[in-house]
């Protein structure tokens, strides 16, 4: 499903929030420590260029981590080293969540992660982008995509690609001026809105898909 949004800030966040379906709950549960830690979610987290611009990438880590998540940090370039560890996971039978956050550069390369392990039908349970610099096509194994973007010379919107039948939302924040491709991965409401989905999907959400051995190969 592809979706663009209205040029106000406020209606992408409204359109991402109504996909959590239980966004009310979810931030209820943000402000509170968790009664228990999460399930089982490897978070693996993308720097932009030179690996210093993206300190947004950072804070939202350490909310994270205030939730009880252990999220993993990479420089773009990296993503050769987080797909193998995905893949050597799986092998040990390790089915919990698996979630790729990035900004800029480091966006463009959550594609990648998830193209390199397509193959091996391993399904990534959520991607969320901070300015996507190509106009970047979603792989079918990915179940959830968000895409918080500009029209500033940077960002693109996601499409999705062959097969795939998630979601896909693009939430358009180029009439916000206070906002450009530098620090909008640092805006507290946008990286309230991540924490909101992780949150969801690995606490509030009670089933999983199907074991990966027993799922159709994707196509």
């Amino acid at each position: 499903m592809k979706t663009r949004f209205g040029r106000a800030a406020l209606t992408g966040l409204l359109a991402f929030a109504v996909l959590t379906l239980a966004a009310s709950a979810i931030t209820a549960s943000a402000q509170q420590p968790a009664a228990s830690p999460p399930q089982q979610a490897r978070i693996y987290m993308m720097r932009g260029l030179f690996g210093i611009f993206s300190l947004g990438i950072d804070s939202l880590a350490g909310k994270l981590r205030e939730q009880g998540y252990d999220p993993q940090i990479y420089g773009w370039d990296q993503w050769g080293q987080i797909a193998s560890e995905i893949l050597a996971n799986d092998r040990t039978g390790d089915t919990g969540h698996i979630i790729l956050i990035g900004h800029s550069l480091g966006s463009d390369s959550t594609i990648q992660v998830a193209s390199a392990v397509r193959q091996a039908n391993i399904p990534i349970d959520l991607i969320v982008t901070f300015d996507i610099t190509q106009p970047l096509r979603v792989p079918s194994n990915v179940l959830r995509f968000a895409n918080f973007f500009q029209h500033n010379g940077f960002g693109q919107e996601a499409v999705p690609g062959y097969g795939f039948t998630g979601e896909l939302v693009n939430i358009d924040l180029t009439a916000d001026t206070s906002i450009g491709h530098g620090n909008i991965d640092e805006v507290p409401r946008l990286q309230q809105a991540v924490i909101d989905k992780v949150l969801e999907i690995t606490v509030q959400q009670t089933k999983r898909p199907p074991a990966r051995a027993k799922r159709r190969p994707v196509s």
